[in-house]
């Protein structure tokens, strides 16, 4: 594969006139010129739905960053769409991470066929033939990736949040799935994600890839593609007729600068979404409700857990349970901080597996859902301010990885988040408790509930392999 020079270029903004510009002035119909319109998207489906629904509605330009793009049914419905797109005259700009995607020479040689296509690979491998030879020669580059996600229609509207494109994060069929938020926004916002992208596009290290002879990407027939075609259609429908029921708020789009990954970069600019956020949010006052499927605050961040409890602020964290995490390692990284956030009154809450299922079929026990495992990135500070985007609470998201996210100011939004969450966790999480030193995990039941004393729903040996990975010094790279 030939990665060659790039050009700079950026977002249109002479898109007012489009269908979406449209669709964007009615969502914003009476409200603050500062405002933005949002639309929460927590089913899977109906997030691949939204995604598909931007891209058939796009008629000047598409931009879209994310770390992981499956060569799957879904990565296949996606790419087919953005074809199409390229076919009838848009623009449409693709920025993958080469670490995170993967993608094969022959996959980034048929998506950059299209001439209207243009496909740039951030932080490319040196050895892009073998991961662990690229590891070995330069570990401390290839180790740092972009971990940002946005799809951009027309700039004009944006999905953000945690999502990748891939069956499991679209409840497609995949035997890992993973329970997820996006947000649908509209209005001020979106030129500031697409100021974010520029940056990425643009920066050093984006390369471009070569053109070369091929043909339009085929989706495959699978019942992922059915559903997608069913919820496209009402998803389509509900957006063109202004049905889709649009919060509004002023928000604010939030990026590291792609310089982070920089030698010394993690040095001068680690942690600097999280300051962003600190920034916009303020000091939190009464509640701070964090969900993050990977959670390894550290030293530094169990002191300001430590810090609000003491200032009488209510702190509740909702992470995975060792049976439900894809990565037991963050889970022994996360598992040293329980007792000290437990003895300051930290709420802490653990997403569990229906114990009965096998381990291939596991799930989240959640009404109408087959989720496994928990990948959402969100914090609510006093039901007012609400980030949503790419960014765990571990010391990868805060210094090794870039990422990106919007904090918006909604009472609405912040309350349907918790709100929602919470329901989730009266059936479906574990309520972890401290007594005598011995962490105690609380099981809801239909009269009682049960405690246990170990890590529940988990092998003998995923409890063994925590407990070994716990002893080992690898906290920086989690």
């Amino acid at each position: 594969m030939l990665l060659v020079p790039r050009e700079a270029s950026h977002a249109l903004v002479d898109t007012g006139d489009t269908r979406l510009g449209r669709a964007a002035d009615s969502a914003l119909a009476g409200s603050a010129a500062t405002d933005s319109a949002l639309h929460l998207l927590p089913d899977g489906r109906q997030a691949l739905a939204a995604r598909l629904a931007l891209i058939e509605r796009a008629q000047r330009s598409l931009d879209v960053q994310y770390y992981i793009w499956r060569a799957d049914a879904s990565g296949h419905l996606l790419a087919e769409a953005l074809w199409k797109a390229a076919a009838r005259g848009v623009r449409v700009r693709i920025l993958l991470d080469d670490w995170g995607s993967r993608p094969s020479d022959a996959e980034l040689a048929q998506l950059s066929a299209h001439a209207n296509i243009e496909v740039r690979l951030f932080n490319p491998l040196s050895r892009r033939w073998s991961l662990p030879v690229a590891l070995l020669l330069d570990f401390d580059r290839g180790n740092r990736r972009m971990h940002n996600k946005a799809l951009i229609a027309d700039n004009r509207a944006a999905i953000v949040g945690g999502r990748n494109v891939g069956d499991e994060y679209f409840e497609a069929g995949s035997e890992v799935v993973f329970s997820d938020l996006d947000a649908l926004v509209m209005g001020p916002v979106v030129p500031q994600v697409s100021q974010g992208f520029d940056r990425y596009w643009n920066s050093a290290y984006a390369l471009a890839v070569g053109r070369a002879a091929g043909s339009e990407p085929a989706a495959q027939a699978s019942a992922p593609a059915q559903d997608a075609g069913a919820s496209l259609a009402d998803f389509g429908r509900r957006l063109d007729l202004g049905q889709l029921g649009f919060n509004r708020g002023r928000a604010i789009a939030l990026y590291d600068d792609p310089s982070k990954l920089e030698p010394g970069g993690a040095d001068r600019r680690g942690s600097d979404l999280g300051r962003q956020i600190a920034a916009v949010v303020g000091a939190p006052t009464q509640e701070v409700f964090l969900v993050s499927a990977y959670f390894v605050p550290g030293s530094g961040g169990t002191e300001q857990l430590r810090d609000f409890r003491r200032r009488g602020v209510r702190v509740v964290v909702v992470t995975n349970s060792l049976a439900a995490t894809d990565v037991p390692a963050v889970y022994a990284g996360y598992a040293r901080y329980r007792k000290p956030l437990l003895e300051e009154g930290v709420e802490l809450y653990e997403i569990r597996v229906d114990p009965q299922a096998s381990p291939r079929s596991r799930r989240i026990e959640r009404p109408g859902s087959s989720r496994v495992s928990l990948h959402a990135k969100l914090m609510v500070v006093d039901r007012r301010s609400t980030f949503i985007g790419s960014m765990n609470i571990d010391p990868r998201s805060l210094v090794l990885n870039t990422e990106n996210g919007i904090v918006v100011e909604s009472p609405a939004i912040a309350a349907a988040i918790v709100d929602g969450t919470q329901r989730l966790l009266a059936g479906s999480a574990y309520r972890l408790t401290q007594d005598g030193g011995n962490v105690r995990w609380h099981t809801p039941g239909q009269e009682t509930e049960t405690v246990l004393d170990s890590a529940p729903g988990a092998s003998w040996w995923r409890r063994f392999s925590s407990w070994m990975l716990s002893w080992l010094d690898i906290e920086e790279w989690l």
